[in-house]
């Protein structure tokens, strides 16, 4: 999933719908709702730090909103060289410790992350040790089965 947001683009981390109302075409830009839809819900994710995440993303998206829109544009024409250029979210735990290392800054601004929180998470994900683990496990699905129920959780 590339890590954007969109107005039409259906990839797009965030997408901020044109709602149609009956009879009517759907709104530019600049008359959107005030809604939107996060695109990659994960139902492991600690609620309370998926939103103060988004909180931070739209802090920053309100403070650089030249870069911010310049994006979506690219985005609604279905731009492929700019869907080339965007980032994808992490494939992997060591993946996302290594995002979250480079963003921290980020995410400790004003106070809303601690560091010890960022230190204990990147600690907490690099233990998994997978960055190669899809590569390990090409063709073995004996091996994917194995790994399925020792991470599976339920309820």
């Amino acid at each position: 999933m590339h890590i954007s947001w969109s107005v039409r683009n259906r990839l797009a981390l965030i997408r901020i719908p044109l709602w149609r109302s009956p009879g009517k075409t759907a709104r530019k830009l600049d008359q959107c709702e005030e809604t939107f839809e996060y695109r990659a819900p994960d139902a492991f994710a600690n609620p309370y730090l998926l939103l103060a995440g988004l909180a931070t993303a739209v802090s920053y998206g309100l403070s650089h909103s030249k870069e911010a829109l310049k994006t979506a544009e690219d985005l609604q024409v279905d731009n492929h060289g700019a869907m080339q250029r965007l980032k994808t979210l992490p494939l992997s735990c060591d993946e996302s410790a290594h995002s979250l290392e480079k963003d921290r800054q980020l995410y400790e601004s004003h106070q809303i992350f601690p560091s010890k929180l960022i230190n204990k998470t990147v600690e907490s994900l690099k233990a998994y040790e997978d960055r190669r683990l899809w590569q390990d496990l090409a063709g073995k699905p004996d091996k994917v089965e194995k790994v399925l129920k020792q991470y599976r959780h339920f309820g």
